[in-house]
């Protein structure tokens, strides 16, 4: 239910600030954040029945899997907001997350006031909230507002648990301040929730143009710049490469953040990719490196393992586009060895698993192919239900030339995969096909491809993936009638 009259959202927000986590600073409160602009008329401290308990008292968060509209029912009959994390079982940022961060004790008090789902993004009943809510970045969190399903809190990528925290205090303080009618319509937090939902309704333009008036309004003083700024960046990328590239050379040294420093230089690099002039695009990588060096060497301390691996590798891409070979290969190895520490220390098989596809990529970029290969079999050994240790290790096996044996085992992946992820199977099925000359059977996997697109729901629909697996069809189709005069 809600919370009682007598103390505003804002209010129960920073107590739960300043108790969060004795072992940090209090983090900032809403109520006297600029950003929200949402003033606070409660001074008491929290009553006895709503003060959190000891964090040793905490259990982990309890989540709604994969039932937005019973998450939704939910929040809505007990007046809180509704928290979704949009993962995918694929995604090693996500299960960073869900194993490191989204278990931490400090943020079970916000169960107080916010319902918690998460959606799996492959599964098909799971597509209507994506029609809605557009999801690029793996993992995305969203906080909504239970009236209407309005977007009130976004996050794209990696977070620390501060910056959840703050997400949904935030998220929090702007919902009691648009109940109350108490934000102008130029207040940059308000701005900010603009974009956002922009964002998540997949209007780049609209949500690029209100960050900008976000940060032309907030100055550079405002809390939440680096956020909006990688926001800012990752909307222009949908539509203006150079003004990406622009505006990320200009402030990629100043965002601040657990992760949001590396993904702001990741967008940078993927802009710069985009540039027709070679002068323009060497200059952006160079400023995207230049703060990659200063990342790897002074990891943000909130950083989680996953964090600074992350860096290291976009760090190794950045250099390799350069012609910094030699600069790649260091970083990955660096890459390498905070990441199998990770996998060492992890508490069960499913926590070191996060790790598996970093660890994989930066063996085969190190030479070191067969090792990645035992480690594969062995999750795979440890995990018999999942389909990401056989699709990983399809991978590995496709890259080596080992074709037969990626054959079975991208085999064994598709029989466990559902929804877009298991097309992405099939086209690698079918690559690997076409190396062993087996083009009958290519030719049927790519067919199958291609219906399992044109059968996807509205939410899951790619028509990007839909003409790509539709031109390998047809060319695959091609090359087996020539194969058939010959």
């Amino acid at each position: 239910m809600r919370p009682p009259a007598s103390l505003s959202l804002p209010a129960l927000a920073a107590a739960l600030a300043l108790a969060a986590c004795a072992a940090e600073p209090p983090p900032r409160s809403p109520a006297t954040t600029p950003a929200v602009g949402a003033p606070s008329t409660a001074t008491a401290a929290p009553p006895p029945a709503v003060r959190p308990e000891p964090a040793a008292a905490r259990p982990p968060l309890e989540f709604i899997r994969d039932d937005v509209p019973r998450a939704l029912e939910k929040a809505r009959a007990e007046g809180k907001a509704l928290f979704v994390d949009a993962w995918a079982p694929w995604c090693h940022t996500c299960l960073s997350m869900k194993h490191v961060v989204l278990t931490d004790p400090s943020l079970r008090p916000f169960a107080d006031w916010v319902v918690f789902a998460d959606i799996d993004t492959d599964r098909p009943e799971n597509a209507p909230f994506l029609e809605r809510h557009e999801v690029t970045v793996w993992p995305t969190f969203f906080v909504l507002e239970p009236a209407n399903g309005e977007v009130v809190g976004l996050w794209r990528g990696a977070a620390s648990v501060q910056e959840l925290r703050e997400l949904l205090r935030e998220a929090l303080a702007a919902m009691d301040a648009q109940a109350a009618a108490a934000l102008p319509a130029d207040d940059p937090g308000r701005l900010l929730v603009e974009a956002k939902r922009a964002h998540s309704a997949g209007d780049h333009a609209a949500a690029a143009a209100a960050y900008q008036r976000a940060l032309a309004k907030a100055g550079k003083d405002w809390p939440r710049r680096s956020e909006a700024l990688l926001g800012l960046v990752a909307a222009l990328r949908k539509k203006d490469a150079a003004a990406c590239a622009e505006v990320g050379r200009a402030h990629v040294a100043e965002v601040r953040g657990a992760a949001l420093p590396a993904d702001f230089a990741s967008v940078l690099l993927s802009c710069a990719a985009a540039l027709p002039d070679r002068n323009a695009q060497r200059a952006a990588r160079e400023a995207a490196v230049a703060r990659l060096r200063a990342i790897v060497a002074s990891p943000p301390a909130d950083s989680s393992a996953d964090d600074r691996a992350d860096a290291w590798g976009i760090l190794a891409d950045g250099l390799q586009a350069l012609g910094d070979a030699g600069g790649a290969r260091a970083a990955n190895e660096s890459k390498l060895a905070v990441l199998e520490q990770a996998a060492r220390e992890a508490k069960a098989p499913e926590g070191a698993a996060a790790h598996d596809y970093g660890r994989a990529m930066a063996y085969l970029a190190l030479g070191r192919g067969e090792e990645a290969v035992a480690m594969l079999k062995e999750r795979e050994a440890q995990m018999p239900d999942s389909y990401e240790p056989p699709a990983r290790l399809a991978q590995v096996l496709h890259a080596m030339g080992r074709e037969d044996e990626a054959l079975s085992a991208v085999e064994r992946a598709i029989g466990r995969a559902y929804g877009p992820r298991r097309l992405r199977f099939l086209k690698l099925r079918a690559e690997i096909q076409e190396k062993l000359g087996r083009r009958a059977e290519q030719v049927a996997t790519l067919r199958e491809e291609v219906a399992g697109y044109e059968a996807l729901p509205k939410g899951h629909a790619s028509p990007s993936a839909l003409d790509d697996a539709r031109r390998r069809l047809a060319e695959a189709e091609k090359a087996q009638r020539g194969a058939k005069k010959r």
